[in-house]
C-alpha cells in the first residue's frame, strides 16, 4: 500500500469532499432526499404462480402425457402386442383404423391398451416429480402432504360419506349427459370427420374382457397417485400460494376436469375434483385425495369387468329411476353432513409450546406440513355431538333409501 503523501496542499485541491447528510433534526426530512438511493428496487416475487401459468403447466402434463407419451410409449408396446397376437393366434396386422381399433378393444389388444394407459401416467408422475423437486426442492413431500397420514376420524368420516359421493356422481351425470356436448358432438359441429367415442363408451368395452389386477392398476391405481401429485400436489400448491382456498379449489378442479378431453367426462371430473379436494384440503393429507380417486375409479373396474362383480351399481342406477328424489335427497345429506363434520375437525396449525409462536406457510392458504424442530404440530378438534348426530342420522337415512326405495 502507497504511503507517498503530495508535497503541497495545493494538491489536495482535486480531491473531492463529501458533504455530511443532513440529520433531519428539524423534522423536515426534505433536505435528505439527494443522497437517498433512487435506484429502482426489485419487487419481492410472489409465492407459487397464478392461474394462466397453472392453465400452461396442466397442458404441458396433457401433452406430455396424451401425445408424446402415447406415441413414444405406444409404438412399442402396441407394435409387440401386435406381434405376439400375430405369431400365437396368427391374427393379421389390421391395416385400417377402424381394425386397429377393434382390436385395441380386443383382448390382447386391451391388455396393450391399459398397459399403456398405466405407463403414460407414469410419465405424468415423472413429470410431476421434476416440477416438484424444481419448485418445492428437497422437502417437496412435506409441502404437499405426502408424509402425513389421516386421523382415524377422518378416515371413518371419509368411508361414510363416499357412498353418498358415489350416489351425487351418478345423479349430477343425468344433466351432464344431456346439457353438455360430448367430443364427438363438439367434433361434428365442427365438421371434423373422426369417429370418437367417450370414456362411458370405450372403458366397458376395454375393462370388461381384460384381467382384473391390470385393470384395477390401470385405471384406479395408476391415475389416483399420478394425477393426485399433479393435481392436489404441485397445481394446488402453487395457486394456493397467491389464491384463497375456495378459488384454490376451483381452479384446480376446473384443469383436473380440462385433463379429462371429453366435455362430458371433464364436468363429472370436475364436480369429483372439487370433492376431493375439500376432502383434502380438512384432512392435511393427500392419502385421502388418492383414496377418493381409487375408489371412485376402482367401483368403475368392478362393475364393467367379467371377472369381477358385473352389474354392481345397477341396484344404484334402478332407485335413481324409480325414486329419484329421495335417492337424490338422501345423498345429498349425508354428503353435506360429511362435508359439516370435515370442516369442523379441519386440520390446524398448533404450537406445542403456548408462548411459542406457530409456524404459517408461506403464501395465502398453502396446505403444508410444518418442518421438522418447528414447535409446530398438525391437529384438530375432537367431533362434536352435533356432527355425530348429523352424520348418524343421514346415514340411516341413506341406508334406508338404498334398502327400501
Amino acid at each position: 500500500m502507497s504511503t507517498d503523501r503530495p508535497d503541497s496542499t495545493e494538491d489536495l485541491d482535486d480531491i473531492p469532499t463529501l458533504r455530511p447528510i443532513p440529520s433531519g433534526d428539524n423534522g423536515d426530512d426534505r433536505e435528505r432526499d439527494d443522497y437517498r438511493d433512487d435506484r429502482p428496487r426489485t419487487p419481492p416475487r410472489k409465492p407459487g404462480f397464478g392461474f394462466w401459468m397453472a392453465v400452461a403447466w396442466s397442458l404441458l402434463y396433457f401433452v406430455v402425457t396424451q401425445f408424446i407419451g402415447a406415441l413414444a410409449l405406444g409404438i412399442p408396446i402396441i407394435g409387440i402386442a401386435l406381434i405376439v397376437d400375430t405369431q400365437i393366434n396368427g391374427n393379421g396386422i389390421p391395416n385400417d383404423p377402424a381394425g386397429l381399433n377393434e382390436w385395441m378393444l380386443g383382448p390382447t389388444g386391451g391388455v396393450a391398451t391399459l398397459v399403456l394407459v398405466a405407463a403414460t401416467q407414469f410419465l405424468g408422475l415423472v413429470l410431476s416429480w421434476v416440477l416438484l423437486r424444481w419448485r418445492c426442492g428437497r422437502e417437496w413431500k412435506r409441502k404437499i402432504a405426502l408424509t402425513r397420514l389421516p386421523s382415524v376420524t377422518h378416515v371413518v368420516l371419509v368411508l361414510i360419506g363416499f357412498p353418498a359421493l358415489i350416489a351425487l356422481g351418478a345423479a349430477v351425470e343425468v344433466p351432464i349427459q344431456r346439457i353438455v356436448p360430448s367430443l364427438q358432438d363438439l367434433l361434428n359441429a365442427l365438421g371434423v370427420k373422426l369417429e370418437f367415442e367417450g370414456a362411458d363408451k370405450t372403458l366397458p368395452k376395454l375393462i370388461g374382457p381384460s384381467p382384473w389386477a391390470l385393470a384395477i392398476f390401470a385405471v384406479a391405481i395408476s391415475p389416483a397417485i399420478c394425477e393426485e401429485i399433479f393435481c392436489r400436489g404441485f397445481l394446488a400448491w402453487g395457486v394456493s400460494g397467491r389464491y384463497v382456498t375456495w378459488a384454490v379449489i376451483l381452479i384446480v378442479s376446473f384443469l383436473f376436469g380440462c385433463l379429462h378431453g371429453d366435455p362430458q367426462q371433464g364436468v363429472g371430473a370436475m364436480c369429483l375434483g372439487a370433492a376431493i379436494h375439500g376432502a383434502y384440503v380438512a384432512t392435511r393429507s393427500i392419502w385421502v385425495a388418492m383414496f377418493i380417486h381409487f375408489a371412485n375409479n376402482g367401483l368403475g373396474v368392478v362393475q364393467f369387468n367379467n371377472q369381477l362383480s358385473p352389474g354392481l351399481l345397477d341396484p344404484l342406477e334402478r332407485i335413481m329411476k324409480d325414486s329419484p328424489v329421495l335417492f337424490v335427497g338422501a345423498g345429498a345429506f349425508l354428503f353435506l353432513a360429511v362435508a359439516y363434520a370435515l370442516y369442523q375437525t379441519r386440520c390446524k396449525l398448533a404450537s406445542v409450546e403456548p408462548a411459542l409462536p406457530v409456524w404459517q406457510p408461506d403464501g395465502v392458504s398453502r396446505v403444508e406440513l410444518p418442518p421438522p424442530n418447528s414447535g409446530t404440530v398438525v391437529t384438530h378438534d375432537p367431533i362434536s355431538p352435533v356432527s355425530v348426530a348429523l352424520v348418524l342420522t343421514a346415514a340411516v337415512a341413506f341406508g334406508l333409501v338404498m334398502a327400501f326405495a
